[in-house]
């Protein structure tokens, strides 16, 4: 899969936005996890490849969990496999992950959905380690879309224009109480869908 990844991205016609940012808090050591829908973190591989050696990828215990870390492993990333349902177990193993990380990533309605509602682990995490949250977007102009799937996968066709952009940084405060993780899930979904709209637009035109 990752080679054939990477050969069907060569053809893609690719435009960036926001990318300095991650070069930012890099360059900075601020620890960061980048955020982003399901549905699109496919081609996110290819388009971010090098760009954060060693970020720590989460994918969950399952075969398809497994063909993830492997494509994962084949583009420099680290992967770590985590209960589909673990709940405080699943964050004590993503805790002790993005320590001394230079950076995670999260699909923050996956494994399991529902459609863009926003888990509360990675609020939970960037509350409690001081990490920033950094929404990441995709789109294409011509892609096929899985939509028997729950994530409605998309994945651009080849030689299709493809947009990548990272918003900004999302500060989440520490000791967050319940109605604070609700409200900063709720800031998260609009972030990145608000991006995920501008991009389609400047697709589309």
């Amino acid at each position: 899969m990752a080679t054939a990844l990477r050969l069907q991205a060569l053809t893609w016609r690719k435009r960036t936005a926001g990318l300095e940012r991650i070069d930012a808090l890099l360059a900075a050591r601020r620890g960061f996890i980048a955020v982003f829908w399901h549905g699109k973190y496919l081609p996110l591989f290819a388009l971010l490849r090098g760009r954060v050696p060693g970020a720590r990828i989460f994918t969950s215990r399952s075969f398809r969990g497994a063909v993830i870390a492997e494509v994962s492993r084949r583009f420099g990333y680290r992967a770590v496999a985590i209960p589909a349902r673990g709940g405080t177990a699943s964050l004590a193993l993503m805790r002790e992950a993005l320590a001394g990380a230079p950076a995670g990533a999260i699909a923050v309605d996956g494994p399991l959905g529902p459609y863009h509602a926003v888990k509360r682990g990675a609020i939970e995490l960037a509350s409690e380690l001081g990490l920033a949250l950094l929404p990441v977007a995709v789109a294409a102009r011509r892609k096929r879309i899985a939509t028997a799937r729950w994530d409605r996968m998309e994945f651009p066709r080849l030689f299709s224009r493809v947009h990548l952009a990272a918003g900004e940084p999302i500060a989440v405060p520490p000791g967050l109480d319940e109605a604070g993780v609700e409200r900063w899930s709720a800031r998260v979904h609009d972030a990145l869908e608000a991006l995920d709209a501008r991009l389609a637009a400047a697709t589309d035109a």
